[in-house]
């Protein structure tokens, strides 16, 4: 706070000083007071009121300061008055105070709405957790009854597991912590596993996976890892195209400490104005309009994972030749290691 700003916010205090100055010379010269007695006696009044608004202007930018580089340091405004002493004016201790009130309803408020979010974000997860069984229970009831019907139920199941899947990843992305386990594994596993997962799919859509250079061991959350490649796949055979054989190419190459993982299809790409909206929440993009039954939600969770174990996730693209999505993971301690010696 400069002092400029402070007579300037004073100025009906300096108006009364000037008047009263004013007339009490005025006073003086009426009652024949000698003209250097006067002159004294106003400069002692002068100099009073110019103490007076020097030490209060002091107190007060002292204090005001502290609480504009308070504001500054703190992320959580919240806690402000945690770093403020009250000061020794009047309207300082009442904002100290008006604070401390204040920031106790909104952490009381965020506490409460915190532990009601952790309830259903609970809830959710336990329901995941039970549908699970309904779901084997009917496969295993369609095992024994093979069918058409069943096998376009089974088709039907696959699909509503995988909701069920994303959902509770989602659900989950926001409070990653403590709930993963860095392991190295190797790369061409994490593949498999995937492919492996996405193999009836594939079939019915006739997409022909290919592999090159996987033989690379990476850290990461096997599990975590997994639901992202299921997501990434998924999305490749979704958007092939019937005007050529649908393929999925992976393949892999290794800068420094890190290695990129990159899932290649040959469909239909996504438009340059839809690139950088791809992983935003919700975003469909043009083709979930014309193709339909997209969430807008599978790039989302997995840049959401990715972020959280410290993968990068790239999205290119040309529309009529397809996409490419691609994983920087970090290179296996052991590799890197053998690489120094």
């Amino acid at each position: 706070m400069r002092f400029i700003e402070y007579v300037a916010d004073k100025w009906v205090s300096v108006v009364i000083f000037v008047i009263v100055f004013i007339c009490g010379g005025g006073l003086l010269m009426l009652i024949e007071t000698p003209f250097a007695v006067a002159c004294v006696v106003e400069g002692f009044y002068a100099a009073g009121f110019f103490l007076i608004l020097i030490q209060d202007y002091a107190a007060r930018r002292g204090f005001y300061d502290r609480l504009l580089e308070a504001t500054e340091g703190v992320e959580e405004i919240s806690y402000l008055s945690e770093f403020l002493e009250e000061p020794n004016f009047l309207e300082g201790r009442l904002l100290c105070r008006i604070l401390k009130k204040d920031e106790k309803y909104m952490n009381d408020r965020l506490a409460a709405n915190e532990q009601e979010l952790q309830e259903y974000k609970d809830y959710v997860e336990t329901w995941a957790h039970e549908i699970k069984t309904p779901i084997a229970v009917s496969r295993l009831i369609m095992e024994n009854n093979r069918d058409d019907t069943t096998r376009s139920l089974a088709e039907e199941m696959d699909k509503l597991e995988g909701f069920v899947e994303q959902m509770l990843y989602y659900s989950k992305g926001s409070s990653l912590n403590g709930d993963y386990r860095m392991r190295v594994i190797p790369l061409k596993d994490l593949v498999m596993k995937a492919i492996k997962g996405q193999a009836k799919y594939m079939i019915a859509e006739k997409v022909t996976p290919r592999f090159e250079n996987l033989d690379y061991e990476v850290l990461t959350d096997s599990r975590w890892i997994h639901f992202i490649l299921n997501q990434i796949i998924a999305n490749g055979i979704k958007y092939h195209t019937d005007e050529r054989k649908a393929e999925l190419v992976f393949s892999a190459s290794r800068t420094g400490k890190t290695i990129t993982l990159s899932i290649a299809d040959n469909g239909i790409g996504i438009p340059p104005e839809d690139i950088e909206r791809v992983r935003r929440k919700g975003f469909t993009g043009e083709n979930g309009r014309k193709y339909g039954k997209s969430t807008g939600m599978g790039l989302y969770i997995c840049d959401t994972l990715c972020r959280k174990l410290g993968t990068e996730l790239i999205v290119s693209s040309k529309v009529g030749e397809g996409t490419v999505v691609s994983l920087r993971l970090a290179v296996a301690p052991e590799e890197i290691n053998s690489n120094i010696s």
